[in-house]
């Protein structure tokens, strides 16, 4: 198994710091406000059709923005282990993670047993 170096710091802070970038701008965009036309919307039949369609457009984007809010805790916890020279060890086990596995998920802070783990031992959703 192939596992992460010092010397892949500055390849891992590029992507890193680019994913960073991203994440703000898509919750920069969510956040703003839904433009408008003025007044001339105001007198419109709106169907319930339309309604829901749009209901269920806010509730994507609201789970999207909520998305990328944590990706963005992960990609920022990233960093400062990168700075505190933990980059690349499970923040569980403390072993090292398959350099793979950064590859993928750059941002990731588990080996993928732990993981696993994780996982398994989080609840279902449960869906109404």
């Amino acid at each position: 198994m192939k596992t992460y170096d010092s010397s892949l710091a500055p390849h891992f802070r590029q992507i890193l710091t680019r994913r960073e970038a991203e994440l703000r701008a898509a919750l920069r965009t969510a956040a703003e406000p839904a433009g408008t036309d003025g007044d001339a919307g105001a007198h419109e039949v709106v169907d319930f059709k339309d309604m829901a369609s749009e209901e269920s457009l806010a509730a994507v984007d609201e789970a999207q923005a909520t998305h990328a809010a944590l990706e963005l805790e992960q990609v920022r916890g990233a960093l400062q282990r990168l700075d505190e020279h933990t980059y690349g060890d499970c923040l569980d086990c403390g072993k090292s993670i398959d350099l793979r596995r950064l590859e993928a998920m750059p941002a990731t802070p588990y080996c993928t047993a732990c993981q696993s783990v994780r996982e398994q031992a989080r609840p279902a959703a449960t869906h109404p």
